[in-house]
């Protein structure tokens, strides 16, 4: 039998360590993403009080993932471009523009998507609650 690389496991640790530093750092610096934290939470707690199904969670986990690494890409290119253009410039302006709209069109795409599957299940929920 092969003995465990526990340098190796220490070192997958450190690297999730560091990923979650990045998340917690962008929820701390940025205003979009405490936007996209809170209704990450409501949308959770909508789910689970008018009980989504499985194949439901998939698609909602899917769109409240894909927002946030857009965030996150959205954010880090922004970090980028500013180190690398300090100083007002049309074509860095482009660039961050482009990557706040990767993040608007995944975030309409989210809401799409909550409100395809809550709607029915609030619906329900509304004409037979009674």
């Amino acid at each position: 039998l092969k003995r465990p690389n526990f340098n190796m496991l220490k070192q997958m640790f450190k690297s999730i360590g560091i990923a979650f530093d990045g998340i917690i750092d962008l929820i701390k610096s940025e205003n979009n993403a405490k936007i996209h934290l809170i209704s990450t939470i409501v949308v959770i707690i909508v789910g689970f009080k008018l009980q989504f199904l499985a194949i439901e969670w998939l698609w909602i986990s899917l769109a409240i993932a894909g927002v946030w690494v857009a965030e996150l890409i959205n954010t880090a290119i922004e970090k980028l471009t500013d180190l690398i253009s300090p100083e007002q410039n049309p074509i860095a302006k482009k660039i961050k523009d482009y990557a706040a709209g990767a993040v608007l069109v995944m975030a309409i795409w989210a809401i799409f998507v909550f409100c395809l599957i809550s709607f029915p299940h609030l619906w329900m929920w509304l004409a037979f609650s009674r």
